[in-house]
């Protein structure tokens, strides 16, 4: 009897078959994770991946996720349990997020609206304030910073402003800024600062830790400059 000699030529590497980072399909089996998971190595971008993650944080668009529900309002608690993620991981995450993303770069010779915004952190007792300047054509933000309503606070964002070189500075009537910005270049008429104020209101509406009558309330300065950092410029 003649033997047939039979090499099987299905043997499965992946369910997927490509790599999740570069989607190039030379990977190979590279052992099991501590929970008895398929590993795989991929030789195009040498990562190793598997296929299905039982923990959602792992997921390869998570943090896209996380920018989108951010930035459409969504608070802490709520965007862990749509991603269904724990709250300590997704704080870590937008900090991490936050670290990516740098602060646009400001055209020379340009008009700003600044305003100043109260809110609270930890409690009522605890005012503090979002200092924020927008450009008066794009009305896109180019600059914030947080802290008390003091000229330290203030003078952080007007110096940045300074030194892109501004034509015109529109503020309210706040008596702080008639010493921190030139008087040749600085305006307090009424009805300049209107874009600035309607952006005020846009953010009290989306993120609930801006609103004026909540129990939402900010516990730490590093994750709300995460947030408004993810939700100007994210």
């Amino acid at each position: 009897m003649q033997m047939i000699e039979c090499h099987s030529l299905c043997i499965k590497v992946s369910d997927t078959g490509i790599c999740i980072y570069c989607y190039s399909k030379n990977i190979i089996k590279n052992g099991t994770t501590k929970t008895r998971k398929q590993q795989y190595f991929c030789k195009n971008c040498y990562k190793r991946f598997i296929d299905f993650y039982t923990y959602k944080a792992y997921e390869k668009n998570i943090n896209s996720q996380i920018i989108q529900l951010t930035k459409e309002g969504l608070g802490i608690r709520s965007t862990a349990r749509v991603l269904n993620i724990s709250t300590t991981t997704l704080l870590k995450r937008i900090i991490y997020i936050a670290g990516l993303i740098t602060q646009p770069k400001i055209s020379l010779y340009q008009s700003y609206e600044l305003d100043e915004m109260r809110f609270y952190m930890t409690n009522k007792s605890n005012q503090m304030w979002l200092t924020y300047a927008i450009n008066k054509d794009t009305k896109k933000i180019v600059s914030f910073q947080i802290g008390k309503r003091t000229n330290k606070t203030l003078n952080t964002i007007i110096k940045t402003l300074l030194h892109s070189k501004a034509e015109k500075i529109f503020t309210d009537k706040l008596r702080n800024y008639q010493y921190l910005i030139p008087k040749e270049i600085h305006s307090t008429k009424r009805f300049e600062t209107n874009s600035i104020e309607r952006k005020n209101l846009t953010i009290r509406t989306h993120l609930k830790r801006f609103n004026r009558r909540t129990i939402c309330f900010t516990k730490n300065n590093t994750v709300l400059y995460s947030i408004l950092k993810i939700y100007f410029w994210g």
